[in-house]
C-alpha cells in the first residue's frame, strides 16, 4: 500500500517539476531555482558520483557565469543544458564517502537578459557511507 503511495507521488512530484520548468518567464520575471536533481536537493543524501542538476526560469548567460562552489572543496565541472537554464554540476573525482557537502550559487551569477543575480543560494547535502560488508 504504502509504496504504490509513495511511487504515485514522486511521480506527481516530477510532473509538477517539470511543469515548473516550462512555465512561461516574462522579462519582468526575476531569477529563481525552479527544480533540482535530487529534488529536494537540500539535506538529501546522494551517491558519490551523482551530478547535481539546478534548473532556473530564465537561461544563465554562459558557463563561467554560473558563479559557485562546494565545501570542503572538490574539483568540479559545471556544464549547461542546450537552454542554458539547468547547470549540471559534475565532480572530475567522486565525493567523498559520507562526506558533507555545501553548495553555494553565488549572487554574481549572471542571465540572459538580466544581469546579475543578486542573491545566494545554499544548499547542504551527504553522500551515501561505507558500511563495510
Amino acid at each position: 500500500y504504502s509504496k504504490s503511495a509513495s511511487v504515485a507521488t514522486n511521480n506527481s512530484s516530477q510532473v509538477d517539476s517539470v511543469e515548473r520548468s516550462k512555465k512561461v518567464v516574462s522579462v519582468n520575471d526575476k531569477p529563481t531555482i525552479v527544480t533540482t536533481k535530487p529534488d529536494p536537493l537540500e539535506e538529501t543524501i546522494i551517491s558519490t558520483v551523482d551530478v547535481i542538476e539546478i534548473t532556473f526560469n530564465r537561461p544563465l548567460e554562459n558557463v563561467g557565469e554560473f558563479k559557485s562552489r562546494l565545501e570542503p572543496d572538490l574539483e568540479y565541472k559545471v556544464e549547461l543544458s542546450s537552454d542554458r537554464k539547468t547547470a549540471k554540476i559534475k565532480p572530475v573525482k567522486s565525493f567523498l564517502l559520507g562526506a558533507t557537502y555545501t553548495l553555494f550559487i553565488g549572487p554574481e551569477t549572471k542571465f540572459d537578459g538580466v544581469g546579475r543575480w543578486g542573491e545566494e543560494k545554499i544548499f547542504h547535502f551527504r553522500t551515501i557511507t561505507y558500511r563495510g560488508v
